[in-house]
């Protein structure tokens, strides 16, 4: 009875993900990566959540949404350098607990769980928000740790626009970047292209083999094409249609581990990638009720290769494997705001996946084929009742499998302490289920049929608050956390050789996430801005009577911490940005054939650039970059070396 409820409720109010309008919005001030708010929309009641402003996706043209995320947000990327798998942890939870989105397109692979953000340029996103624990059920289901969501938007600028930006750095890495523009009043044009490419051979000292040689990084060479068509239409009755599409085209080296002893010429391995996202919407207001339909198609085709030398000039290959994921989906949404008091929405999506999977090199070929249908209905209220008290609840449900998941509630409560400083304190606490991947159910040898889904709820408690006079604001904001998750899904090897995953009983997540900012202007053209984000993270077995209990899980860092310093005068602009991680264990045990932890590490990056500004509106940009300033030893992962210092240069055209 309570599903037909939600499900005759959300048709009532069209259904669907609606994203942010100007109906509710009030003063907010936007400092580098963080957004401080004078006073809460109703849309933001009890959120917790880090944006990442145009000014820093923009930064720096190689840089993918993983260096973004990592160095502007307290989500660690599991990464072993440019171009390779880079894999996102919120708040200590699997790579495949982060939901993420590109303009409604779920990202997640159907079969994997998990997103390859070095696949993402940031000149391929306009907005990114991160949603951090409970509140990553107003965007998504099954984001135990949080959500990504990544947009673009249209150019609103009238006429032609042009930009492009060509980086050249070391290793014969290179970035051509090119976006032509047309915008009318009825209707507008976007077109981007990326292309990306590098030997990426960056020498090293490595520490895992006897003595101690220098040498190159091996087989580990990328070249990656982007490209990126918009259209944008506004209708004679107020609506407005988009069409999206998505192309990419990649070719990856998987770099050999360090421990390897093997000639280079013995063993290759390889990954090919194509991907073709496409999304169409329609958006329409009337007063305070707007409407959003959407409708979209993600195929994904991934070729990995391994080979090796037989002797004699013959190669043989150990794995190629092919696999080809699906997802077609269709969302509808309403959401309607009375005055500035309260809000109702409602959206109902439904998705098909559809997964193929085969290795053809082994004397009998595996895989499997798996498709999964899925109905997601989603209600929410936001009510302030006072000036200085809003609550907000959702309820949440899934059909998948031919059957019902439980009714997913979350609510949250904000309280205004101070609209003078900004001070808001922030609760909320929500249950979220995370199904396995089709990987996980039916992957040939190991796959479990028999996991169960996992369970996660989640607190979450912060406090917020800004200063701003005439030449100088300061904000900052605090979270404490807990998520509590049951039958936590971990892959472990079996005593047949390969790998199966099984449920845990129990994982406790907690932590302390806070981040601060100021901003001091000096003169008429001067600017200093500083930031920094700090994460104590805990991730722990928490089973009864198990083997590993309070035991840290693998590659999630104890403590993380990062800072900025910003400073402008006139055309020039200089930055200063630093990172910091604690040892992370390499397996669940806590022992591995050779190290037990992966070393903590601490790298900066500086970068120098000039604009200058031609008489007919042409704007130039000159920035100079040193990665990894002092030249420090590290890995990400286990027996996978990073670069030392590293140089990059970039200019940029646009009018």
């Amino acid at each position: 009875m309570k599903r037909l409820i939600i499900i005759l409720l959300s048709s009532v109010l069209h259904f669907g993900v609606l994203w942010g309008q100007n109906a509710d919005t009030l003063r907010t001030i936007e400092v580098e990566e963080i957004v401080v708010s004078a006073a809460r929309s109703l849309r933001d009641i009890g959120v917790q959540k880090s944006i990442m402003n145009e000014t820093v996706l923009r930064e720096n043209l190689a840089a993918s949404m993983a260096e973004v995320l990592a160095q502007n947000s307290t989500v660690f990327i599991k990464s072993s350098g440019r171009a390779t798998l880079s894999t996102a942890s919120i708040r200590g939870t699997a790579p495949s607990h982060t939901s993420v989105s590109w303009n409604g397109i779920e990202l997640g692979s159907p079969m994997l769980g998990m997103v390859d953000f070095s696949m993402i340029p940031s000149y391929f996103v306009d907005g990114s928000e991160v949603y951090h624990g409970a509140t990553s059920v107003n965007a998504a289901s099954g984001g135990l740790g949080g959500a990504v969501v990544l947009t673009t938007n249209e150019e609103q600028r009238q006429g032609i626009s042009f930009q492009f930006v060509q980086s050249l750095a070391s290793f014969s890495t290179h970035d051509e970047y090119l976006r032509i523009g047309y915008s009318t009043p009825k209707w507008s044009s976007s077109t981007r292209l990326l292309n990306s490419g590098s030997r990426n051979d960056f020498p090293y000292t490595n520490y895992d083999k006897v003595g101690h040689p220098v040498e190159r990084n091996r087989n580990c060479g990328y070249h990656d094409q982007h490209i990126l068509q918009e259209f944008f239409v506004r209708g004679a009755r107020g609506g407005k249609w988009a069409i999206k599409g998505w192309f990419t085209n990649s070719s990856r080296g998987i770099p050999k581990l360090s421990v390897d002893y093997r000639d280079d010429g013995l063993t290759k391995s390889w990954q090919d990638e194509q991907s073709l996202r496409s999304v169409a919407e329609w958006r329409r207001s009337f007063g305070g009720l707007r409407l959003h339909s959407a409708a979209g198609y993600n195929l994904n085709y991934i070729h990995y290769i391994y080979q090796f030398s037989k002797g004699g000039g013959e190669v043989q290959r150990g794995v190629d494997s092919q696999s080809f994921t699906q997802h077609l989906f269709a969302t509808s949404a309403a959401e309607w705001s009375i005055g500035n008091t309260l809000m109702l929405a409602a959206n109902l999506k439904a998705s098909v996946y559809g997964v193929e999977s085969r290795d053809v090199a082994p004397l009998t070929p595996v895989g499997y084929e798996a498709a999964r249908g899925e109905l997601t209905s989603f209600l929410s209220a936001r009510w302030k009742p006072l000036e200085w008290f809003g609550v907000a609840g959702n309820l949440r449900e899934e059909w998948r499998d031919g059957s019902w998941s439980p009714i997913v509630p979350a609510m949250f409560i904000d309280v205004t302490l101070s609209e003078r400083y900004g001070i808001i304190i922030s609760s909320s606490v929500a249950k979220n289920y995370h199904h396995p991947t089709l990987n996980d159910l039916y992957f040939v040898p190991g796959g479990n049929p028999h996991l169960k889904p996992e369970v996660g709820t989640t607190y979450d408690l912060g406090i917020e608050g800004r200063v701003k006079r005439p030449t100088w604001q300061l904000g900052g904001k605090a979270t404490i956390y807990r998520s509590d998750i049951t039958n936590w899904i971990l892959w472990a090897p079996t005593v047949k050789g390969f790998w199966s995953p099984a449920n845990l009983s129990s994982v406790r997540s907690s932590g302390v996430e806070a981040r601060a900012n100021a901003e001091w202007n000096f003169g008429r053209e001067g600017t200093i801005g500083l930031n920094a984000i700090f994460a104590y993270t805990s991730s722990v077995d928490n089973s009864a009577g198990g083997a590993h209990v309070g035991q840290q899980l693998p590659y999630i860092p104890l403590y993380s911490a990062s800072a900025g310093v910003r400073v402008g005068w006139r055309k020039w602009d200089f930055d200063y940005k630093w990172r910091y991680y604690s040892e992370r264990n390499t397996t669940y045990s806590g022992a591995s054939f050779g190290n037990s932890v992966v070393p903590a590490y601490q790298i900066s990056d500086i970068a120098l650039s000039r604009g200058m500004e031609l008489k007919n509106k042409v704007r130039f940009k000159v920035r100079l970059e040193v990665l990894n300033l002092f030249g420090e030893v590290y890995q990400s992962v286990l027996s996978k070396p990073m670069p030392s210092r590293s140089y990059a240069i970039s200019v940029e055209c646009k009018f």
